[in-house]
């Protein structure tokens, strides 16, 4: 597999990963170095709150003193808390249905123990390839103490391919087998729906017409914002999950064509800090791309 080196690109006919200065291997060239990091015993709410606050989707639980890596906590770990998988179990059974309870509970409850790490000297190709093996959107970059010294994602990644055409349809890497909603659904059914088939991000149609999108991120930002529990009138659970998910899907849509090349949704991908495009064709919704597709994409061509 080719190495991928972090610079600036310039528009022309080059595959990604091409171009780029090979003095700087280091994945701290393209890595958030102003990691946010919280204690195990934060309660669930305080880290929704942070992560609201902050913009981050991907945070640190460290040891307080030392600032070692004790797990991790994802907007997914939310997601499953919030009635999408097995940490709903938290809410159901230990505290009864009761949400306010729970939601007080300590992070430790809910977060990854067992974190997918990279270290801070890896190369950008090697941590690349590990974030495609192990099937996941970032990694925590630790020093040999075991401290975060810096995070990345998959639009770390796309992002810095900004700049460059691929040759390469969007139809051509599109997922066509699509999971939609529709405004109707509550916010429970979603959370279910996102954990069961993968999903960090659903197309909301009505009557096969795009009219919005709804992220993981969008859910924690109504649960993390206390909009949640603003509306509630009891302690239970389905009440704070049971609003429509039109209460907090963007309407706001990027979307882009089928014939349109990779880069620029690219473009598109980094101008509006998305990490997913609608692929639309006389109004209908045949197709989406996401940050995953192009890296996938990315590393096949280099493997072949």
């Amino acid at each position: 597999m080719r190495e991928y080196f972090y610079g600036k690109m310039d528009r022309g006919p080059i595959e990604f990963g091409s171009r780029i200065a090979e003095k700087e291997r280091e994945i701290m060239k393209i890595a958030r170095k102003n990691v946010i990091s919280v204690p195990p015993t934060m309660p669930i709410k305080g880290v929704a709150e942070t992560m609201v606050e902050y913009d981050t989707r991907r945070m640190p639980i460290v040891q307080p003193g030392t600032n070692k890596i004790q797990g991790i906590i994802i907007t997914r770990d939310l997601i499953d808390f919030l009635g999408g998988g097995e940490k709903y179990n938290l809410i159901k059974n230990r505290h009864g249905g009761n949400f306010l309870s729970a939601i007080n509970e300590s992070v430790k409850e809910i977060m990854t123990t067992n974190v997918i790490s990279i270290n801070e000297n890896d190369s950008v190709g090697d941590t690349l390839k590990r974030l495609y093996e192990e099937n996941v959107g970032g990694f925590p970059i630790l020093n040999k103490q075991n401290v975060v010294v810096g995070i990345v994602e998959e639009e770390d990644f796309v992002f810095n391919l900004a700049g460059i055409w691929s040759g390469v349809a969007v139809e051509e890497i599109m997922q066509k087998d699509l999971v939609t909603i529709t405004p109707g659904f509550t916010i429970g059914d979603t959370c279910r729906l996102m954990i069961k088939n993968y999903r960090r991000r659903l197309p909301v149609v009505s009557d096969d017409e795009l009219i919005g999108i709804v992220t993981t991120f969008d859910i924690i930002r109504y649960f993390g914002t206390s909009r949640m529990l603003e509306r509630m009138r009891t302690e239970n659970a389905d009440e704070a999950l049971n609003a429509r998910i039109s209460e907090v899907m963007t309407m706001d849509i990027q979307t882009i064509r089928p014939y349109e090349d990779v880069g620029m949704a690219v473009e598109l991908m980094k101008s509006c800090r998305i990490g997913l495009l609608p692929i639309v064709e006389d109004n209908r919704l045949i197709g989406v791309i996401t940050e995953r597709d192009i890296l996938t994409n990315m590393i096949k061509g280099e493997n072949q």
